[in-house]
C-alpha cells in the first residue's frame, strides 16, 4: 500500500511540475495554426491549452476595424485593428488570411510585423516580420515575447498582387488574467469576408467593348484579331513592330497584357483607349472572359463570345469604312490599291478593279487552317481555310482562287471580279455557312 501510495505521489508531483510549464508555453506566441482557419485546429482556437472554457462562452467581445470597410485593393497594404471587449489583464492573438476560392487553403497576401508581434511561418519559423517562403505559403501573425497590454492590436497587411477574389480573415484571441494560468482565462475568435475593392486606376472595359477587329462584332476567333475599348490602359500609343524578338510576338506591350479565357494573347497595339491583340490559340466556344492588366493591377472581367469562325473584311478608314481593304494582283507579284480614284488623295495611287482581274481582300476570323498558324509568333506564307470561302461581288460569285492565312491573323481571299456594272459592288463572304455581317464594296470600272 505504501509503495502504490508513494508511487501515486510522485505521479502527482510530475504532473503539478508539468502544468506551469504547459501555462506558461505561449506566453511569448502561440504555435502555428491556433485560429479557425480551415488548416487550423478546427473550432477550438486557443481553447486547445487554454481548455477551462469553450470557445466564445462569454458572448464574441472581439472585432475588427478595417480602416477601408470590407474591401481590399490588389496590392496595396492596409491596416486594421483588432479591439478586444474584455478586462483583461493581458490579451494574446493569433490571425491568418486565406483565399475563399481555395477553400481556406491558401495564404492571402501577406502580414508585416511591427513591434509585439511576429509572423510565423508553416515551416516552424518563428518571429519574422515576413512574408514566408515555405512551399505553402501559409503564414500567421501573433504577439511574441511576451502578451500585448492593450484591448486595441494594429495589425498591417499587404493584398495579393492580383485580384484573388474574396479573402478571409480569421482572429483568434485570448483575453487572459494574468495569473501565468491556463485556466480563468476568455478565448474569443471572430472572422470576416474582404471583398476587392475596384481600383480607380485600373484599367476599365467597356460594355461591349471586347469585338472582331475588323468588323466590331462581338464574336471573336482564336488567332484573329481582336479590339478592346476601354480607359486607363496604357500611357502611351505603340505597336509591337519594335518588340517582336526571335520571331515571338510580345504578350505585354507599353505595360499592358490581355487574357483571354485565362490563355495570354500577343498584344498588337495598345493605346489610353484601345488595345488590340491577336486571340491566342484555344478550341473553346461561346462566352469567355477577357482581362486587361497594367502596372495599377487588373480590369474586372468582361466576357466576349469565342466562335470557330467570325468572318469580316478589314476596310479603309478613307471613305468612311466602306470599301475593303484589297488591292490588285499584277505581274511579277506587284499589286496596286483597290478603290475610288484618289481615295487616299494623291498617294497612294488607287484605282478601281476590272472584270477578269484578281483582287486581294484582306480580313480576319475565316476560320481554321492547314496548317494551323501560332498566333504567339511571326507566320509569312501561304496557310489555306480548312473550309472553302465564298464570296460574291455585285451578286454575282466571284471565283476564288485562294483563301487562307498569309500572316499572324490576317487572311488574304484572292478572287476574279466577275462581269459585273461600272461602280461600287456590295461583296458579300461566308465559311462554313457564317456570313460576314459588314455592309462593305469594292470598286469596279471598265
Amino acid at each position: 500500500m505504501s509503495r502504490h501510495i508513494k508511487i501515486r505521489i510522485v505521479r502527482l508531483a510530475v504532473l503539478v511540475a508539468v502544468i506551469p510549464i504547459l501555462a506558461w508555453a505561449y506566453y511569448y506566441g502561440p504555435p502555428a495554426g491556433v485560429t479557425t482557419a480551415p488548416t487550423d485546429l478546427p473550432g477550438v482556437a486557443c481553447t486547445y491549452c487554454h481548455n477551462d472554457t469553450s470557445l466564445n462562452q462569454y458572448g464574441n467581445r472581439v472585432s475588427v476595424n478595417f480602416t477601408n470597410g470590407l474591401t481590399y485593393v490588389p496590392g496595396q497594404t492596409q491596416t486594421f485593428t483588432i479591439v478586444v471587449n474584455d478586462s483583461a489583464a493581458y490579451y494574446g492573438f493569433q490571425a491568418t488570411m486565406r483565399t475563399d476560392s481555395s477553400g481556406g487553403q491558401a495564404q492571402a497576401g501577406n502580414f508585416t510585423a511591427a513591434s509585439g508581434t511576429g509572423v510565423v511561418c508553416s515551416d516552424g519559423s518563428y518571429g519574422s516580420t515576413g512574408p514566408c517562403n515555405t512551399s505553402d505559403g501559409l503564414e500567421w501573425i501573433e504577439h511574441i515575447n511576451q502578451p500585448i497590454g492593450s484591448n486595441q492590436i494594429p495589425l498591417t497587411w499587404t493584398a495579393p498582387a492580383a485580384s484573388a477574389g474574396n479573402v478571409h480573415l480569421y482572429v483568434a484571441v485570448n483575453a487572459a488574467n494574468g495569473d501565468h494560468s491556463q485556466f480563468g482565462d476568455h478565448i474569443y475568435a471572430v472572422d470576416y469576408v474582404l471583398t476587392p475593392a475596384a481600383n480607380p486606376n485600373a484599367p476599365v472595359v467597356y460594355s461591349g467593348g471586347i469585338v472582331n477587329a475588323a468588323s466590331g462584332s462581338q464574336t471573336v476567333q482564336s488567332g484573329s484579331f481582336v479590339s478592346i475599348y476601354g480607359k486607363q490602359f496604357a500611357t502611351t500609343t505603340t505597336n509591337w513592330d519594335a518588340s517582336i524578338f526571335n520571331g515571338v510576338f510580345p504578350t505585354t506591350l507599353g505595360g499592358v497584357s490581355v487574357t483571354i479565357n485565362g490563355k495570354q494573347a500577343a498584344v498588337n497595339f495598345v493605346s489610353p483607349g484601345q488595345v488590340n491583340v491577336l486571340a491566342p490559340a484555344d478550341t473553346s466556344t461561346g462566352p469567355v472572359s477577357v482581362v486587361v492588366t497594367n502596372s495599377s493591377g487588373p480590369s474586372t472581367a468582361a466576357n466576349v463570345t469565342l466562335a470557330p469562325e467570325s468572318p469580316a473584311f478589314f476596310t479603309f478608314s478613307q471613305g468612311g469604312g466602306k470599301y475593303i481593304a484589297a488591292q490588285i494582283a499584277l505581274a511579277n507579284n506587284a499589286v496596286e490599291f483597290l478603290g475610288p480614284a484618289n481615295l487616299f488623295g494623291a498617294s497612294p495611287a488607287s484605282r478601281p478593279a476590272k472584270p477578269g482581274e484578281i483582287i486581294i481582300l484582306y480580313g480576319t476570323g475565316f476560320g481554321p487552317t492547314n496548317p494551323a498558324v501560332d498566333p504567339t509568333k511571326v507566320f509569312s506564307g501561304a496557310a489555306p481555310t480548312n473550309s472553302p470561302v465564298t464570296v460574291t461581288i455585285g451578286g454575282k460569285q466571284a471565283a476564288v482562287e485562294f483563301a487562307g492565312l498569309s500572316a499572324a491573323g490576317l487572311y488574304q481571299i484572292n478572287v476574279v471580279v466577275p462581269s459585273v456594272a461600272a461602280g461600287d459592288q456590295p461583296v458579300t463572304a461566308s465559311v462554313n455557312s457564317v456570313a460576314v455581317t459588314q455592309k462593305v464594296y469594292v470598286t469596279v470600272g471598265n
